[in-house]
């Protein structure tokens, strides 16, 4: 049994590792080096030396009233930009983490509010969503990072993270002396 479970346990491995090797490697290839917001759009350069663009004058209007032409998209417990581009909705992805956590762009909120400045100043006939501006921290009025407001939300997420797990804890604890006031009395 063991020699016909080797046969195929070996060789499917073998397959496995092969394609996952292959998929980091095409992975790689497409990492984002560099993220460059300008007058003209944002540009991506790659590591392979590819360099792609999301311009605003290639950004579109939706024909529809009920739909933002800037949104978001939600992606991997984050928030993703979505546009419509060249006939097709896509994603500003501006999450600068490559695929082997090798690298991380530092100035990610920065590039998106300059972004979403862009957006404003240069395609005025677009409309935002005005959760963008609230899920990003960014003031409206003048493009700023609202630290406030990301302090309050993370004060208070932590606040109910150590109350949730305070009241797991007592639960826990009163649980343990419960089980083990039971052991007591069947000996």
């Amino acid at each position: 049994m063991l020699v016909v479970v080797s046969i195929l346990y070996y060789p499917a491995l073998g397959f496995g590792l092969y394609r996952f090797i292959l998929y980091q490697k095409t992975v790689r290839n497409r990492e984002v080096k560099k993220i460059i917001v300008d007058d003209k759009g944002v540009h991506y350069e790659r590591k392979n030396g590819t360099t792609d663009h999301i311009l605003y004058q290639d950004l579109e209007k939706y024909n529809l009233a009920d739909e933002y032409d800037v949104d978001l998209s939600p992606r991997n417990k984050i928030y993703v930009l979505k546009v419509k581009h060249n006939d097709s909705v896509i994603n500003v992805d501006f999450d600068g983490v490559d695929a082997g956590y090798s690298s991380y762009i530092i100035n990610l909120k920065a590039l998106r509010r300059r972004y979403i400045q862009g957006i404003v100043y240069f395609r005025p006939d677009l409309r935002i969503n005005p959760s963008v501006y609230t899920t990003y921290n960014i003031n409206p009025v003048d493009f700023t990072f609202d630290k406030k407001e990301y302090w309050t939300v993370f004060a208070k997420t932590l606040a109910i993270l150590i109350l949730l797990g305070s009241i797991l804890g007592c639960i826990m604890l009163g649980l343990a002396k419960w089980l083990s006031k039971d052991q007591i009395y069947l000996h």
